[in-house]
Order: structure tokens, then sequence, then C-alpha cells
């Protein structure tokens, strides 16, 4: 099956300018419009089934399924939208299957007004695209590479041990496997074709299919096994489909000579995943890579009555993370009025998350940056204005030469490979850079999602109302490359955080610089390794 004209690359290239729809993968916020889709059509579709009355069997089957998995949702409808299983499942249940009910009823009689209906929903529900399609299977992929899930477990609905959701048929499996080619993520391609081909022979309603339905279904993997590169594997499923039905034998021959085999490696899988700096980050995420007790044993968690004793009776909840740099956080520092508020003024806003672009200007979309975001302005409302006055109790800054809030929503798969969030170029008098960080943690995470420093060693899980501020520069204004951080993928839940970026401008009273430059403590780290 071919997934439409334009690669992954082609995409990214021809969109990193423009905005090219919903792009409802990149936030749990956006899969919650498709839920209200499949909401809608599930209806037309049961309305349908009780007026006809005749040539439903295949669709009243089809509708038990998704009904029961749509009543599942609906009983806790993040809770569904955060499992990333269930999220693909959703955008391919409305990218596939509902194709195929509607060629169902193109064929069957009587139908006319129905069709005209479904006709008309699609003119104005939220359906996804072909990225969204794409980018939720490589989104599985990515949690299945970085948390060395095991593939049959996220087919399952297993995550990290805990069972959240329904298993995956043999058909998600396989067509899964057919996007990851489609997209040239050859790695995970043949586990997935493998589940596909257990999950096949096991599932009862296959087992009593008819022949021609399973040597069909054979052909289809033996060519994905092949375009994969494994001609053995490919040339066992192919002998076994000729010896049930010689007849097939120039369908096979001609498969398996029309097959092109294609490239190791795709067209994301960066050099830059090969590094060393990479693969600790993953390690970092996992939590394989952590502090000794002797790295830590100078860190405290303490009461901290701010500048000018301001909050000395409510003082801040401060942990120390690491010393140099400097990084802490402060907990329970954002209420959940403050949250709401917050929420609700950037959900209208919200856009697909972009990168600096330093050699052209402006910002671009990457696909190693999966978000929704959206700028908020201090004064929109005195509780947004609370967190820029609080936050300079407790760091001591002059706040006011800060950015715009940015609030952000992670969604399938969400993440932001490891950056640094200092300005590399374009630093003048006029345009300062990036003195600090805080990130306002807006909504706890289940699983992932952690804000990691591979080279401090450090995962921070999200917590409901604290913030994480670290220190971007030197004393002498230089940038520190050992703060290089990520936003680790989101496993399971909805990952909301509010980013302040203070610059520089006017804090020499506050960190004042040293005689000497201290920036050669973060040489080392400067060149991806």
């Amino acid at each position: 099956m071919r997934l439409g004209l334009y690669t992954l690359r082609n995409y990214i290239v021809l969109s990193q300018d423009g905005d090219d729809g919903d792009d409802y993968y990149s936030s749990v916020a956006g899969l919650e419009k498709l839920l209200n889709t499949e909401q809608i059509l599930l209806a037309d579709l049961k309305y349908y089934i009780e007026t006809t009355k005749q040539s439903i069997e295949v669709l009243e089957k089809e509708l038990l399924k998704i009904e029961t998995e749509h009543q599942t949702a609906a009983n806790d409808v993040e809770n569904y939208l955060t499992n990333p299983v269930n999220a693909y499942r959703l955008i391919k249940r409305l990218f596939n299957d509902w194709h195929k009910y509607e060629s169902h009823l193109e064929n069957a009689k009587g139908i006319k007004y129905h069709l005209e209906q479904w006709k008309l929903r699609k003119s104005h529900l939220h359906f996804p695209s072909q990225v969204d399609f794409e980018e939720s299977a490589l989104a599985l992929v990515r949690l299945q590479q970085t948390y060395n899930l095991d593939v049959e477990q996220v087919a399952s609905g297993i995550l990290n041990g805990i069972k959240y959701g329904n298993d995956m048929s043999w058909s998600d499996c396989l067509l899964l496997g057919q996007q990851l080619i489609n997209v040239k993520a050859f790695n995970q391609t043949k586990d997935w074709i493998n589940e596909s081909m257990k999950r096949y022979s096991m599932e009862e309603d296959v087992v009593s299919d008819s022949t021609e339905s399973t040597l069909d279904f054979m052909e289809k993997l033996g060519e994905n096994l092949l375009k994969t590169g494994d001609t053995t594997a490919a040339l066992e499923v192919f002998r076994a489909v000729v010896l049930k039905d010689p007849h097939r034998l120039n369908v096979v021959s001609a498969i398996y000579n029309n097959t092109y085999l294609l490239p190791e490696a795709y067209e994301e899988e960066r050099e830059y995943h090969r590094t060393e700096e990479f693969k600790l980050y993953e390690k970092v995420c996992r939590e394989e890579v952590t502090r000794s007790p002797s790295e830590e044993r100078d860190l405290r968690c303490r009461y901290y009555w701010g500048v000018d004793n301001a909050f000395v009776l409510s003082p801040f909840k401060l942990e120390e993370i690491n010393e140099d740099p400097y990084v802490m956080l402060l907990h329970d520092m954002v209420t959940d009025q403050q949250i709401a508020t917050i929420k609700e003024i950037a959900m209208p806003e919200m856009r697909r998350s972009t990168v600096r672009d330093d050699s052209r200007g402006g910002s671009k979309r990457r696909n190693y940056r999966i978000s929704k975001n959206a700028w908020v302005e201090y004064t929109r409302h005195p509780h947004i204005e609370k967190l820029l006055r609080d936050l300079h109790y407790a760091t001591g800054l002059e706040t006011q030469f800060s950015e715009e809030l940015q609030v952000a929503n992670y969604g399938l798969g969400g993440h932001y490979e490891p950056h640094v969030d200092f300005y590399l170029t374009g630093v003048t008098e006029e345009y300062t850079n990036r003195i600090s960080t805080s990130i306002f943690y807006l909504s706890d995470v289940e699983q992932g999602g952690a804000t990691a420093f591979p080279y401090l060693k450090i995962a921070i899980k999200p917590t409901k109302g604290s913030v994480l501020f670290w220190f971007n520069l030197h004393r002498s204004l230089d940038g520190d490359y050992r703060t290089k951080h990520a936003g680790c993928p989101v496993l399971k839940g909805s990952k909301w955080i509010g980013n302040v970026w203070t610059h520089d401008r006017t804090q020499f009273a506050i960190r004042p610089c040293g005689l000497y430059r201290d920036y050669e403590s973060s040489w080392e780290y400067m060149m991806v390794k």
C-alpha cells in the first residue's frame, strides 16, 4: 500500500516554513479533536447499519470493535490518548480503516443519503493527514528505541511492564511495518512484520479466514521482508505461498524481481543519532546512567525566603540539583489556578513548535522537536504576571528582560533532542543572550518526558507546579555547553510546560563576572562526539 507521493524528507523540506494543517500527532490536545471526529463517525455508521438492514455483516463486526475501543476511550479520554499505542491506532483507523467503510457504502444499494452525509462530514470534521499517520508510526519507534521497549509488549499495550490498553491486531502491526518502510525507518521494520506474522497465526477470525486472504497476506509480508533486505525470510514466505497455490508462482516471481532493496538508515536518522552523546542521552532518559552519591553529597534541599526576604511567610522549597553549572528545582511554585489560566489562554494559539534557523534566519520545523507551543504575554492575566514576579524573587534576576512565556504541549512520543538554549550566533549589545532557562511544569507525566542533561547525568521528572531553573551562560557570558539538555520522549501522559528565557541584559550586578573568563570548563562539550 502506497501512503502518498511524499516521503518524510519531502514533507519536511516543503512544509518547514509554512502551515500544513493541525499536526494532530504533535500534541495530546490535537488528538482530542480526532477522538471527537471518530465519535461522530461512529454515530453515522451506527445509524446506517440500523436503517439499511442489508450487507451489514462486515460493518457490524468492525463497528463492534471500534465501538468497544471508543467506549474505553470515552471512559477516560486523557488516559486513553496519552497511551502512544492508542494514539497510533486512533490515527490509523481514521486515516486508513474508515476509507474501507466508505468504499463499502459506495458499493451498497439504497444508501445515497448516508454517503452524502459522510462526504459532508469529511468537509468540516478533523481528520489526520498522511504526515500524522507517518509521524505516529515514527513516534512508536522513537519510544521503542529510547526506552528499549519490546515490540511484542508494545503491540500488547504494555509500556515498561504496565498494561494500558488493548492489543494491536496483526493488520495494525503489518501496516505499521509498511509505514516504517515508507518513511525509511528500516531498523525496526522486521520486528513489526514478524510480530504481525505471530498475531496473524493466533487470531481466531484470521485462522478461519479463506485461503485466498491468507495467501494475499503472505505475499505482502514477503514483499515487505524483501524491502528490508531479509531475502532469506522473504523466499521462505514466497515458497510457502507457491506450495499452497502453484498458480501464484508468476505473481510471486514478479514481486521478487520488481522489489528493490532499500538502504539501512532512514533520512532523519542522522549521523548525530550514532554519536556517543546521543547514546548517552538515551541512557539518561532510561535512568541507566545516573550520578554517584559522591557527586551529590554537597547538594541540599532547603527553604529559601527569596530576594529581600519577600517570601519569609511562605518560603520557596528549593532543591539543589547541580552545583556547577547551577541547576535547581523549586517545588510547589505554580498553583492549579495559574495552570488552568495558562492553558486556557494558550490553547487557541497552539502551533507546531519550531527551532531557530541560524543559516537563513527565522525558524523551521524539524522532527527532532515534536510538540506544539504558543507565546503568551505576561500582561494577559495577573496569574501569568505572578509567574514572572515570583521567578525574580526566587532567582534574583531582573526578569523583566525575559522573552514571552512559551507554553508547550507534547503529543504522541513528543520530545526535543539534546540542544542548548543560548544563542550560538547573533548576540549583540542590543540582542542579548539567554542567561537562564526556567521550565514551569504544568502537568505530571506518568512515564517518560523527563528533562535530561546528558553531560550532567541528570533526568528531572516533571512534577506539576514545580519549576526547573539553570544558568545557560558562564559568568563571562560565554555559552556553557554542559547545559545541553533534552526533553525525553513522553511514553505515557500529556506533558505541559511553560518556558521562560531571561536575558543577560543588566544582570551583571546580580551575577558579576570574575577576574578571568571561566568558560574553559565546558570547551570539551562543545563538539558532538
